[in-house]
């Protein structure tokens, strides 16, 4: 519905929140392909503002609208990645072998998207948001001081994959991750 006062497009609620108008999505899908792009081809430090409005043929009022800098656009892209990574709240999902299924899966599908963040050294944090993301999905067990090791372990293991360019399949590296927990875990 438009409000004349106000000039906003409002949206409908569902669910809990409102439903993101189309024009919205579409905007920031066009402002993450064009930041990846540049970003393929030089480091984010010499990617500018103007040049992803340019490419997304936007002007930069519009891109303020959605983010404050070029970082903005690298740090959600980066929660976007991991969001996806979540394991569903099902019960077959649940426990660490579906866990880090899910978490290598999803990183292995998404191979061109990490692949070029890790190779762009972009955001030199992003190893620590992995393990924090790890922290809040990882499923409860075992002591506290195992547990924070293996997260850390984890986190080092996964961008290790990712670095090397993903070359184990992710049902392998799921698989040798359990079996670490479990020794860890056993004793």
């Amino acid at each position: 519905m438009w409000n004349r006062r106000v000039r906003v497009w409002r949206t409908r609620p569902i669910g809990r929140g409102f439903a993101i108008d189309g024009r919205v999505r579409y905007t920031k899908m066009v402002i993450r392909q064009s930041f990846l792009f540049l970003l393929k081809e030089q480091p984010i430090e010499k990617i500018t503002v103007a040049d992803i409005c340019r490419l997304a043929e936007i002007n930069r009022a519009t891109f303020y609208r959605h983010y404050e800098n070029q970082y903005g656009v690298l740090y959600e892209l980066e929660d976007q990645l991991l969001e996806q990574a979540q394991p569903a709240g099902t019960e077959e999902s649940k426990g660490t072998i579906p866990f880090l299924q899910t978490v290598f899966q999803t990183l292995a599908g998404k191979k061109e998207e990490w692949d070029l963040l890790l190779a762009s050294k972009a955001d030199p944090g992003l190893p620590l948001r992995l393990c924090a993301f790890l922290e809040r999905n990882l499923p409860p067990g075992g002591k506290e001081i195992d547990r924070r090791f293996f997260l850390h372990g984890l986190s080092g293991l996964a961008m290790d994959w990712m670095e090397g360019g993903f070359q184990e399949p992710a049902e392998q590296m799921a698989e040798r991750t359990a079996q670490y927990f479990q020794d860890l875990a056993g004793g």
